[in-house]
């Protein structure tokens, strides 16, 4: 995990950890299947090994999108590193109920009461080519990532069937999205919430910080049902996430419809826990 979240919702990188005389408590802010947050508590490993690198780990909720605990079950070779061709730094997005997912290290978990004495280690081998893989995120941890500063560089995104694309020709900020650049576009926007306004057909507006030409997010009822989202929710100041087309209709007021489940907050708006 590259980021966790503390008890006042803040984002935590791990370098933020560095020198702190105590490690605050800290909480895995990944989705789960129904939009909500794993919670699960967060411990720190290796901050001061020469051999690893720091990092955060947790026991996550089932189908948490920060674990591998999903990964398809496949036997193991405990000791002897398995060929595989490269692995491209690659996103799938979670557009409703996810499948089974491919660990990040490639790892495969046959049986997660047995894990270690099945599981595969498996090492890239430019022999073997580029494999066609890719690691299943949510939109909110995305724009987790984005906020934290956690954008792998030359990072690839797949959504649904859409062949993989580079992260920096489909995000746009709110302030970057002008209409002469993305009209027609298919395109994943993001921005802080500065007003919500309600449509005539009782979809939410969403207005948002600097954002060019005042594009704005327009969220249908599906949505708003997905999220718990109703008259008496905040969304004013958190952050947002969507993708859909960027639309510029005869009113000449652009914005984004967004695509089924492709929808995400920060804060995230439910934040269940255990302890």
């Amino acid at each position: 995990m590259e980021v966790a979240r503390n008890d006042a919702g803040d984002l935590i990188t791990i370098d933020m950890i560095r020198g702190l005389a105590t490690v605050p408590v800290l909480w895995c802010p990944g989705e789960l299947p129904d939009g909500s947050e794993c919670g699960a508590k967060v411990h720190v490993k290796a901050l001061n090994s020469k051999v690893m690198a720091a990092h955060f780990a947790a026991q996550h909720e089932p189908q948490c999108d920060r674990t591998s605990e999903r990964s398809d079950d496949q036997p193991g070779d405990q000791g002897h590193p398995f060929a595989q061709g490269l692995r491209p730094v690659r996103w799938r997005l979670r557009l409703g109920e996810s499948g089974a997912s491919q660990g990040p290290d490639g790892r495969r978990r046959p049986d997660d009461t047995d894990a270690g004495t099945r599981t595969r280690r498996r090492r890239a081998d430019s022999s073997h080519g580029i494999e066609d893989t890719a690691d299943d995120r949510s939109f909110s941890t995305l724009l987790m990532n984005i906020l934290a500063g956690k954008i792998p560089p030359s990072l690839e995104v797949v959504i649904g069937a859409r062949p993989p694309e580079p992260a920096s020709s489909i995000i746009t900020d709110a302030p970057s999205a002008h209409a002469k650049t993305f009209t027609d576009r298919d395109v994943i926007l993001w921005g802080k919430v500065r007003q919500v306004k309600t449509s005539s057909y009782g979809s939410l507006i969403l207005k948002l910080e600097d954002a060019a030409d005042d594009v704005a997010i327009l969220v249908d009822k599906a949505n708003m049902h997905r999220l718990g989202i109703d008259a008496s929710t905040q969304l004013v100041g958190r952050h947002v996430i969507a993708y859909g087309k960027y639309t510029v209709p005869d009113t000449g007021r652009p914005h984004l419809r967004v695509e089924r489940d492709a929808l995400a907050f920060n804060p995230r708006l439910r934040r269940p826990r255990r302890s």
